[in-house]
């Protein structure tokens, strides 16, 4: 996901400063939603009238029946086009101004937050985001399916809002909660450590699968986004360079990943795509900040051995149940046992 910051100069001496700027609105749906309904309610409304039914118990009680529906269809897309015309949240820094589906407008700062409240739920109707006062008093109520409501998140991530999210949430919203801003110092010693468990993993995992006869060969690896090619595989990635990059400051874009491929009799595992059969697991990221007053990050994801033991336990089912055949790649990067 990318984040976009508005840049602007302030001040006499024209000192560029980053200015946090979203705004979270309804998108396009609503409006053409609202609009189809309200078209609907005019057709329905029609429609009755020239050709009304001829089997009603009374003219009068059946005209009493249809209008009131066809003003009430009429009304609801009404409702919704107010609500994608007004209903927004506008975030610059640390002020914040909500606006509700009537136009009515109320303003509230970054520190007024005492904590959100959260859910985003596959195959159910729980998704919002709710923030809160140190009253308990509702500042505002947002949805996911808003535009930029992903963003806003984000932001109220990076500025260390207390967020409450529902057991059943999206794995997506989990990650992002999962991740650590850490200081560039504890890069190594994150990635490293992050690497014992990655290995101890693989070590239990072929020691539990000793009939598949297979082995891993893994490493880290760093990347960045803009060198990255989607159209490749996984081994045939350039890697940007470990050593060199840590020992200055990490670039946008930046990320150190852990990295493995399934080996058998020392060749690499095909499956009946041409697909080498791998994992890919990011450490550290780097990206821009929303936090106030901050330019870029190191975000460092606490979740890598959760991340991995799911991807283990899924090959460890379907392995048995598909064709696969091996090959001699060569990675056209370097994966290394440490930083």
């Amino acid at each position: 996901m990318k984040l976009k910051h508005h840049i602007s100069c302030r001040g006499k001496e024209g000192v560029c400063i980053t200015v946090i700027k979203i705004e979270v609105n309804e998108g396009k749906t609503p409006w053409i939603v609202g609009i189809i309904t309200i078209l609907f309610g005019i057709s329905y409304g029609v429609l009755c009238t020239m050709y009304p039914n001829k089997s009603a118990k009374g003219e009068v009680f059946y005209y009493l029946l249809v209008y009131p529906v066809a003003v009430l269809i009429i009304l609801a897309g009404v409702w919704l086009c107010l609500d994608a015309k007004n209903r927004k949240l506008v975030v610059e820094d640390a002020a914040l101004c909500y606006t509700n589906s009537f136009g009515r407008k109320s303003s509230f700062l970054l520190s007024d937050i005492a904590y959100c409240s959260t859910a985003l739920e596959n195959g159910g109707n729980r998704d919002f985001l709710k923030l809160y006062n140190a009253e308990k008093e509702k500042l505002c109520k947002l949805e996911f399916n808003m535009h930029n409501s992903i963003v806003f998140f984000q932001y109220l991530i990076d500025n260390q809002v207390k967020i409450e999210c529902s057991e059943k949430s999206d794995y997506y919203l989990k990650y992002m909660l999962g991740m650590e801003t850490i200081s560039h110092e504890a890069v190594t010693t994150a990635v490293n450590d992050a690497y014992k468990e990655v290995k101890e993993l693989i070590r239990i995992w072929i020691e539990k699968n000793k009939e598949f006869g297979v082995e891993w060969k893994t490493g880290i690896a760093a990347y960045l986004e803009s060198e990255v090619d989607t159209k490749k595989q996984l081994w045939e990635q350039t890697s940007c360079g470990i050593v060199d990059s840590l020992s200055d400051k990490l670039p946008e874009g930046y990320a150190v990943t852990v990295e493995g491929y399934l080996l058998k009799d020392g060749e690499f595992v095909i499956n009946k795509k041409g697909n080498a059969v791998c994992f890919i697991i990011t450490i550290i990221s780097v990206a821009k900040s929303l936090k106030v007053g901050e330019e870029l990050k190191i975000g460092y994801s606490k979740s890598v051995s959760e991340e991995l033991s799911t991807q283990l336990a899924m090959l460890e089912s379907t392995l048995p149940r598909n064709r696969y055949h091996t090959e001699a790649l060569v990675l056209n990067h370097e994966l290394k046992d440490s930083l």
